[in-house]
């Protein structure tokens, strides 16, 4: 038995083929890349933000619910759906169920009137969600 090894090996170093495991960290890099979530709130360009000299750079863009409010106080959601009060509302309480921690992102042009973003802070109030975020532009 002790022979039958003793033949076997041929002095050589034993190779050890790489390409399975080149193979597989490929997939995981797939893998990966395809279940993360890449998350990117889209900007109206049509929304003309004020500009701030105390605004911060966000470092967390997830979580959040973005609510566009124009000068003539149409409300539209990041996907560019107009929504009335209600829709607010139900937006963010659908937002809240899905994660507790959801935060509402106002982007308020710089000549809307204060009652409408006023409104939209209620109506996010009824919907589960106090917490809310001014957008703005950084000043340098």
């Amino acid at each position: 038995m002790a022979r039958a090894r003793k033949d076997m090996f041929d002095g050589s170093k034993p190779k050890v083929d790489l390409s399975p495991m080149i193979d597989l960290v490929f997939l995981l890099l797939i893998f990966f890349m395809v279940s993360s979530t890449m998350i990117t709130n889209r900007v109206d360009p049509n929304v003309l933000i004020p500009a701030a000299s105390a605004a911060k750079v966000p470092t967390l863009v997830q979580g959040r619910v973005v609510i566009n409010v124009y000068a003539d106080g149409t409300l539209k959601d990041d996907e560019g759906r107009v929504l009335d009060l209600a829709g607010v509302e139900t937006r963010m309480r659908r937002a809240k169920t899905t994660d507790p921690s959801v935060r509402l992102l106002i982007r308020a042009d710089r000549v809307a009137a204060h009652r409408y973003v006023k409104d939209v802070v209620d109506a996010s109030a009824k919907g589960g969600v106090s917490s809310v975020i001014f957008s703005t532009y950084v000043t340098d």
